[in-house]
């Protein structure tokens, strides 16, 4: 493989990602891989080109007359790519929510937290079996499709030997510990055998995205996430406790690595074992190490908090804390489906000007869904936590729940501000504002949880991803300039402010929240609607389009 092979820029990689993005768009067509660079642009020009601007408008100046089409078709297509993928990610989300609410109410605090624990354990361990791999293979093989099957086997075959090496480490680990509990301690295993599984059903996804084919693989893993929640509150019912929870976590999980391996060989796309070597894995591993390390770090800052309350305050701490903790677990979808539409248009061209006016509207969306969020939180979260897990979890977790209120939104704003700053390429400047955030999470993690409990973890985790944004904003000018999102929030911003007076009146949970919702929308209309304009005009075309199909 040439220099030039090695370091080629995410502008080619993303290009190709912005037409798996909008491909299944109305009028639209796929694509083959060989046609990439040849077809990219023309669906943007040939719409483009049936906009008219006022006569006497200036076009503007070095190519940037795109500005002056805020609501052309890939704006449009790019809205409803967000609503699409949200819909799906919100279903599968709900079943997780599922799963944890019956185990917070039918195992118990001290079961639970085991259970959360567990959970946070795998997802940080699946950092490096994943490293950097799956995006190095939708890179490589929608540039030079003909080796998919060799990239897809070289793959499997890096994430199985990391994933066993991972997991020996782990179990390695707990019999130091010896813990007294044996029949807690291979739950905890199996659930974390689970969470390192389902890094293969993401190696079949990368395959899926790299031939633009990733729609039915992500109902097909929908399904996977449905059957699992069905099969847990199963075992939850018959009284299986944590070991019958475990088993039925896992073996729902199972089915995702299974049914992903049997779709993409009907789509034609088989593993060809025979192309792995020693030079072959090599060669994969290049160029992955910034990618994988800022991923650790940013898995890090996800999940240590819950490590450190169950090192320094037990399992019930943790389980007191993971109810309102999965509140914004829940919601921080938003960020990856707001990333997975904008990101691709941000090194598709990764000027400036333009790039900042991808992560002004990105932000706005995060806004618009979060800031309302954190009002509800704020106000009602006592009776949210009540509702969803019982007054135990809602007497002991309420100001837990205050304290992470604001977490998703800086987290989506970080996330966001990541993907702006990596668009051109990658850099150290990503890496730094993770890094840093990682150390005031650590530092104050230590300092205050001790004395504090659940509480500190919470400030914290808000505390880290704010430090986490402000040290992006201050490093992105010469990639992103100064995103100018006055106009883009404050829509959000009043009209949440409007709506708290409905969430602080005497009214019950659901009168409330209708309330609330109806003073929201309409003022968020009628302020973005003078204050930009864009996002009005933009959900009025999808849903004109929507009517004409």
């Amino acid at each position: 493989m040439s220099d030039d092979e090695k370091d080629q820029p995410f502008r080619d990689m993303a290009g190709v990602l912005h037409l798996e993005l909008l491909a299944r768009a109305p009028h639209g067509s796929r694509v083959g891989g060989g046609a990439v660079v040849k077809t990219r642009h023309r669906p943007v020009r040939s719409r483009l080109g049936r906009l008219r601007r006022p006569r006497g408008a200036a076009a503007e100046p070095d190519g940037r007359s795109g500005r002056a089409a805020p609501t052309s078709d890939r704006t449009v297509r790019t809205a409803r790519t967000i609503v699409v993928l949200g819909v799906t990610e919100v279903i599968g989300k709900l079943s997780m929510v599922l799963v944890v609410i019956g185990a917070a109410r039918l195992l118990g605090v001290a079961d639970f937290g085991v259970f959360a624990y567990a959970l946070a354990v795998g997802a940080l361990a699946t950092t490096v079996p994943l490293w950097g791999y799956d995006t190095i293979v939708v890179q490589r093989a929608s540039a030079a499709p003909e080796r998919l099957r060799a990239l897809l086997a070289e793959l499997l075959v890096m994430r199985t030997g990391l994933v066993v090496l991972v997991f020996a480490v782990i179990c390695g680990v707990l019999a130091l510990s010896r813990p007294s509990d044996t029949e807690t301690a291979l739950a905890g295993l199996i659930v974390v055998a689970a969470v390192l599984l389902d890094t293969f059903t993401e190696a079949y996804r990368s395959a899926a995205a790299a031939r633009q084919r990733q729609n039915t693989i992500a109902v097909v893993h929908l399904m996977q996430r449905l059957l699992t929640a069905a099969w847990v509150l199963t075992a939850l019912l018959l009284d299986t406790g944590l070991l019958g929870l475990a088993l039925a976590y896992f073996a729902g999980t199972a089915v995702g690595p299974v049914a992903g391996m049997l779709l993409t060989r009907r789509q034609g796309t088989r593993a060809d074992w025979g192309a792995v070597s020693v030079g072959s894995l090599v060669r994969l591993n290049r160029g992955t190490w910034m990618i994988g390390l800022e991923s650790v770090v940013a898995m890090a800052l996800f999940r240590l908090d819950t490590l450190f309350l169950g090192w320094l305050a037990g399992n019930r701490a943790v389980g007191i804390y993971a109810a309102p903790y999965r509140l914004l677990e829940t919601a921080v979808f938003v960020c990856w489906v707001v990333s997975r539409a904008v990101f691709p248009l941000m090194a598709s061209d990764p000027r400036p000007h333009r790039v900042r006016r991808h992560t002004e509207r990105g932000i706005g969306v995060l806004a618009a869904v979060f800031i309302p969020y954190m009002t509800v939180l704020l106000c009602r979260g006592h009776d949210v936590l009540l509702l969803l897990y019982g007054e135990q979890f809602a007497d002991a977790g309420t100001d837990t729940l205050r304290w992470l209120a604001p977490a998703p939104l800086l987290f989506g704003i970080a996330y966001l501000l990541s993907d702006a700053l990596t668009a051109a390429g990658p850099t150290l400047r990503a890496l730094t504002g993770a890094v840093t955030a990682l150390v005031v999470n650590v530092v104050l993690n230590l300092s205050l949880i001790p004395h504090y409990g659940g509480v500190a973890a919470a400030f914290t985790t808000s505390c880290s991803y704010a430090v986490a944004a402000v040290v992006l904003i201050l490093l992105g000018p010469a990639r992103i300039g100064r995103p100018r999102l006055t106009r883009t929030v404050l829509p959000a911003v009043v009209a949440s402010g409007l709506a708290a007076g409905p969430l602080l009146a005497p009214w019950h949970l659901a009168p409330a929240l209708l309330a609330a919702a109806v003073v929201y929308v309409s003022c968020w209309a009628a302020l973005a609607r003078r204050l930009d304009p864009e996002q009005i005009q933009v959900l009025r075309r999808m849903v004109r389009r929507r009517r004409s199909e």
